[in-house]
């Protein structure tokens, strides 16, 4: 998971509180902090205390002292589990073969031929609460991704609530199976983002096709972004390819 430096600041807020034993100010932060490589002000903490505390990961223990709450400690969790789960798949794309890569491809085409259909029968069936649920989705996607996640739960989920609105429970269930990997997920959508192009987008092209009620949009909306993401993995070993030709001792990024 790259992340961008002020989420990299929240994380070491976060840990230090974790690890210390008694509340502590913006100012022992801040020392600490500059000790272990952080280049940050001290308004700049005290302003990110704030905002941590309003959203309820910090708690005030004395006047001047912080110390993390269980939602704190959750979002630690959470972003440990995310960047364990992202070295596997950069460690999965620097051993990957050729065979590795028709395994890939093989389950996106195979997901090509499901959720074309789930897409088109989406269309037809759809709630307004399901679409509304899609957009939330994207929304959640988009603010994950600008914050420096990979927004691979929300890649995920958009795709097995997709499929679970097309009204048919042998589309969503074979959906869910092929989403069940989490390894897999994590190499597509890394792949993805190595190559520059964005998930969010394709979703919400798909949700504007959903809106209006055309079947054919829907399923040419679909098939033209699971197509994208075949081309995507294609260009990806194409890279790896020639780097491996130009330098064979380096490893691979």
């Amino acid at each position: 998971m790259q992340q961008n430096k002020s989420q990299e600041l929240d994380y070491a807020i976060l840990r230090t509180l974790q690890s210390s034993r008694q509340p502590m100010g913006s100012w022992s932060l801040y020392y600490l902090l500059r000790e272990h490589g952080h280049d940050v002000s001290a308004p700049t903490i005290g302003r990110k205390l704030r905002d941590m505390e309003r959203m309820n990961l910090l708690g005030k223990s004395t006047v001047e002292g912080r110390i993390i709450t269980p939602a704190g400690l959750r979002v630690l969790r959470k972003a440990a589990q995310e960047q364990e789960s992202r070295e596997r798949a950069d460690k999965l794309l620097k051993a990957l073969d050729g065979r590795s890569r028709k395994d890939i491809i093989d389950q996106l085409t195979v997901r090509r031929i499901i959720e074309v259909e789930g897409a088109s029968l989406a269309a037809l069936n759809a709630s307004r609460a399901s679409i509304k649920k899609l957009e939330a989705i994207v929304r959640k996607q988009k603010a994950s991704i600008k914050k420096g996640h990979m927004g691979v739960g929300e890649d995920v989920g958009f795709h097995e609530a997709l499929a679970k609105a097309s009204g048919n429970r042998i589309i969503s269930s074979t959906v869910h199976l092929l989403r069940s990997q989490e390894w897999m997920n994590y190499v597509v959508t890394d792949i993805r983002a190595k190559v520059g192009t964005s998930l969010a987008v394709d979703h919400q092209k798909i949700i504007s096709a959903l809106k209006t009620r055309n079947s054919a949009l829907a399923r040419s909306a679909m098939e033209r972004h699971l197509n994208e993401l075949i081309a995507d993995v294609n260009r990806y070993w194409n890279v790896v390819q020639r780097r491996r030709s130009r330098s064979p001792r380096i490893p691979v990024n």
